[in-house]
């Protein structure tokens, strides 16, 4: 509920026809000044923590809106996409980094080793991630988790549990998994997607 005060701006003063007093002036003058200075508090507060579809300046320009781990609950929705993140060629090791989205493509051009970072403090999360060989030779892909978490592998992985690989042929076709976590990435459960 908005706290400007706007029942102590006095609509009737001055009062025509009649000699008015000068303060009445001066207190509502004052009376307006607080209202828009709640006014500008409030809508700045608006500014800064609202959802928006567009930047306020250029009402064209869109805007990236964290929620900073706020829930949106009992809702309907008709279209909510994912980001997409390329993370190119990885001759040794790369992040999987969590921030650049819910599905992420890596080129295995050698060896590697993927590491999981940036899991969220609190709640469920869940990646896909598709994997992709160079087409010079078969890769062995090794995954790992920040913070020291440990891997739980659905049944019938093939790659192992310590530690958890994914081989990725040189055939032209992607190994695409799934890993999430319900405690911060202490426990990342991970399963083949599938080869596509």
């Amino acid at each position: 509920m908005s706290n400007i005060n706007y029942a102590s701006i006095s609509t009737t003063y001055p009062v025509a026809g009649q000699d008015n007093n000068s303060q009445g002036f001066r207190d509502n003058f004052t009376n307006i000044s607080s209202a828009l200075a709640t006014a500008k508090s409030e809508i700045t507060a608006l500014q800064t923590n609202a959802v928006l579809t567009v930047d306020l300046a250029t009402s064209t320009t869109p805007v990236t809106n964290n929620l900073l781990g706020s829930s949106i609950t009992n809702g309907l929705y008709s279209q909510f996409n994912g980001i997409f993140f390329n993370g190119g060629s990885v001759p040794t090791s790369a992040n999987i980094n969590l921030n650049n989205g819910p599905i992420q493509q890596f080129t295995a051009s050698g060896n590697c080793t993927l590491t999981f970072i940036n899991w969220p403090t609190t709640g469920y999360s869940v990646i896909r991630v598709m994997l992709y060989g160079d087409q010079v030779q078969a890769r062995t892909v090794t995954l790992s988790t920040s913070g020291g978490g440990t891997f739980r592998t659905a049944t019938g992985w093939a790659g192992g549990t310590g530690p958890v690989t994914v081989a990725v042929g040189a055939s032209g076709k992607y190994e695409v998994i799934e890993a999430w976590t319900v405690n911060a990435g202490a426990t990342v459960f991970v399963k083949a997607v599938g080869e596509y």
